[in-house]
């Protein structure tokens, strides 16, 4: 469920967007922590061979050269040794460790640099929020998830200990290459071991955030009406809008009708204004047409300026549903406007 009842709806990409600009993103930390346990496992496999021989001079120099006889230049030079290997074991797990990080994280939620999530906010210390917080589902999945963490670690660790302690005094008697070998063992076990439990976790934790994620972006429906009142428009600016635009096609296209040859209508609810140039026109042109009150608008300026009205309801309702505004008539009408044409021009000759 959303936190607030009224927010059903799922979220828009806009604020999806603003959240992501936000800091508010999908991401699990266990993701990042498992993907790190498996990365240090497959790095240990490969690396302790590398790191084997180093470790086998330490511990055989360490040994047989108790610190406290060392002399003064000695000493140096045990301390210098001792912090190269150190080095060696623990620089490139660190750097590794940084890049997985980096890695996990850019892998859930992609690339993102943004200061807001460290603005300081109200509501972060506002003892009612802090209340709601603390008896909120996301407190009661952690506390679940850290008591499954700390006994499954438990269990773990109580099985690891338990193993190393079956061998322990034959380990203290035996080489130091066999010393070695059993705590670069254990060194493995112990990583994969947390590696394979912290998977499920990771799952768990990954499921549940993104749970949270969409239920803490869900939007009311009255949140998705003003934005998309505002990513598209207010609907009744847009229709005015509209409405002018067609007053003004209305106004061109009126307009033209004086140029027109003739006006073919219905004779009331449809009229068409075509106009032909000889040599200049494939065929006669569409200037004008329009139904009822428009019709009736075209012929009454068709009548002001003197431009010829011919009944004939057929060719009128053909031409109205077969041309748009600036088309050519199709070739199926050429031969009925034609003849109207001709006898257009007759009578215009005769007057002259």
């Amino acid at each position: 469920m959303a936190k607030d009842p009224r927010k059903t709806e799922k979220a828009t990409p806009k604020r999806r967007e603003k959240a992501r600009e936000e800091g508010q993103v999908l991401k699990s930390l266990d993701v990042a922590v498992a993907s790190s346990l498996f990365v240090v496992f497959v790095a240990l496999i490969f690396y302790i061979p590398f790191v084997y021989k180093h470790l086998i001079n330490y511990f055989q120099y360490t040994f047989s050269n108790p610190i406290y006889l060392f002399p003064e230049e000695a000493g140096k030079n045990f301390l210098w040794f001792t912090v190269k290997l150190f080095a060696i074991l623990v620089l490139p797990f660190i750097l590794l460790l940084f890049v997985i990080g980096i890695a996990s994280n850019v892998a859930q939620f992609g690339f993102l640099f943004t200061l807001k999530p460290l603005t300081p906010k109200l509501d972060k210390i506002n003892p009612i929020s802090g209340l709601q917080r603390l008896f909120s589902l996301t407190t009661l999945f952690e506390l679940i998830k850290s008591l499954l963490k700390l006994s499954a670690s438990l269990f773990l660790a109580y099985f690891i200990v338990k193993y190393l302690l079956d061998g322990f005094l034959v380990y203290m008697t035996a080489s130091i290459n066999t010393q070695v070998y059993v705590i670069a063992k254990t060194l493995i076990i112990l990583v994969m071991a947390f590696a394979f439990l912290s998977v499920p976790i990771a799952i768990a934790d990954f499921l549940y955030r993104r749970y949270e994620y969409e239920e803490n972006l869900k939007m009311t429906k009255d949140e998705v009406k003003e934005e998309r009142k505002s990513y598209e428009g207010n609907p009744l600016i847009k229709r005015e809008i509209r409405k002018r635009m067609r007053q003004l096609a209305l106004k061109r296209m009126i307009a033209e009708v004086p140029k027109a040859d003739v006006v073919i209508t219905n004779p009331e609810h449809y009229a068409v204004a075509l106009k032909y140039e000889k040599g200049k026109m494939e065929a006669p042109q569409v200037v004008a047409k329009g139904q009822d009150l428009i019709a009736q608008k075209i012929k009454e300026v068709a009548k002001e300026h003197n431009v010829r009205i011919v009944e004939d309801p057929p060719l009128a309702r053909a031409l109205y549903s077969s041309c748009e505004v600036g088309d050519y008539i199709p070739q199926e009408f050429y031969e009925a406007v034609a003849k109207i044409l001709a006898l257009i021009y007759k009578q215009k000759r005769k007057m002259i």
